[in-house]
């Protein structure tokens, strides 16, 4: 609309121009303004590298320098991309492909592309039409529950074969929408803001536990027999954060406290010497609990295993970016035990283990899903440099190649967090301690190349 305000006006400039020397300079005038005005419109708030800077006393690697870790995560999205992001059938609609028989992608994959996309704005100069594409597909396939919310899965021919909503997905997807109005506003024809209100409005509705203030597995399970189960991989503490940032509803900090207390448990009665966080836990009305095997996806649901793999990353992001010190406490046990465990060698680090530490059959083997996200744990703790700088070369030495879509996406947000090029969407915001405002002058002013 100001674009076209502005031609208008220079039209009639143009129209009672005196003669055709003072035309042709209102022409070129109006193209230079025109290619100014394209240009900086799509041109990110935040631009790729970030370096957001993170709680203090927490680390980041030392055996490469940023521009190296800069370069290398460039790199492999890069490789991500090309290798994950597809068009829908519909024109101008991206998907994240997940194949799986028929099956093509997932509510879970379109959140984490999309939060990816909308970091990785600036080095990618199309993110802003990658991003708006994803968000058309996320419109395209609702819940038949609830139709704010995406349903879970679709198959070849761009048709949903799920019927239902996965809390993950949504929560995601909301996040990266308040991503998206941090870097390009919400002015255009998608309004990144009301847009993530309206998802957050629908999670609240049918994905929270409002009894409790506790997630959902998603909309499907809110019901007697399912809503006091939910799953620790969807706690994203700085999601529930950024939520309540922008709408002073304090249902998200009592969801994010609840989130604390199920892990606080989990670790202080299941596994008070690892630390470790079973796949699903049930009872979160009364005293939470894990659950059995085969509850819901395998014979390892009352484990850690390729659901709560998630965990440390999510707990170490709480912290970098927000320093709850309850998750600083979570992640320095976790990292405490891996490290005596497996004698401070990350290669003898197995892909899943039973609460107690012990092994799960048949997986004795060395997994990125279960390395990466230890990285970002690691952060939060000085005492976990060389740790973490071994985490580290081995996650980045993975190629894209020879790992599936879950392992190398995982991948790619973990080493977001970890390079320091993750930032919480209400960065812009005006602030109220002078600690709040010296941190965000200082990102901005570094971001910029000021001094």
């Amino acid at each position: 609309k100001k674009i076209e305000s502005y031609f208008n006006y220079t039209l009639n400039i143009f129209t009672f121009a005196k003669n055709k020397k003072m035309q042709l300079k209102v022409l070129s005038t109006v193209l230079f303004s025109f290619i100014t005005l394209v240009t900086f419109a799509q041109k990110p708030t935040v631009p790729y590298p970030s370096h957001y800077p993170v709680t203090k006393g927490c680390i980041k690697p030392t055996n490469q320098t940023q521009t190296e870790m800069d370069n290398a995560v460039s790199s492999f999205y890069t490789g991500w991309k090309n290798a994950y992001l597809k068009p829908g059938c519909k024109n101008g609609e991206y998907y994240i492909e997940y194949i799986n028989g028929e099956n093509i992608c997932v509510s879970e994959g379109q959140g984490y592309g999309m939060v990816i996309v909308a970091y990785m704005a600036g080095f990618d100069t199309k993110a802003k039409e990658y991003f708006d594409g994803m968000f058309r597909w996320f419109k395209s396939n609702p819940s038949t529950i609830n139709p704010k919310l995406m349903n879970w899965r679709q198959a070849k021919g761009c048709i949903s074969n799920g019927s239902t909503a996965a809390t993950d997905g949504d929560l995601d997807i909301a996040y990266a929408l308040l991503l998206a109005h941090t870097q390009w506003g919400s002015t255009g024809k998608i309004n990144y803001l009301l847009e993530a209100k309206e998802l957050m409005s629908a999670i609240k509705e049918s994905e929270i536990n409002t009894a409790t203030n506790t997630l959902l597995l998603g909309d499907w399970a809110n019901n007697d027999k399912s809503k006091h189960d939910t799953r620790p991989s969807d706690f994203m503490y700085d999601h529930f954060e950024s939520f309540y940032a922008y709408t002073k509803d304090k249902t998200w900090n009592a969801i994010n406290t609840s989130c604390f207390n199920i892990i606080k448990t989990m670790q202080k009665k299941y596994s008070p010497e690892t630390g470790l966080v079973p796949d699903f836990v049930q009872n979160v009305d009364s005293v939470p609990q894990p659950v059995g095997d085969f509850f819901l996806e395998s014979a390892n649901d009352d484990a850690y295993f390729y659901n709560s793999c998630r965990v440390p990353w999510h707990l170490g992001t709480s912290y970098l970016i927000n320093g709850d010190s309850r998750a600083k406490t979570a992640c320095d046990k976790l990292n405490k035990w891996f490290k005596k465990r497996n004698e401070n060698d990350i290669n003898k680090i197995e892909a899943g283990y039973e609460l107690n530490g012990n092994s799960i059959e048949g997986c004795q083997y060395k997994s990125l899903l279960f390395l990466a996200p230890l990285a970002v744990s690691a952060c939060v703790n000085k005492e976990n440099q060389t740790w973490l700088n071994e985490l580290w070369t081995y996650t980045m030495n993975e190629p894209v190649e020879g790992n599936d879509y879950f392992k190398n996406t995982i991948k790619m947000l973990c080493i977001l967090n970890v390079s320091q090029n993750y930032f919480p969407p209400q960065l812009t915001f005006k602030t109220n301690t002078v600690k709040q405002k010296s941190k965000v002058s200082t990102f901005f002013n570094r971001l910029f190349g000021k001094k």
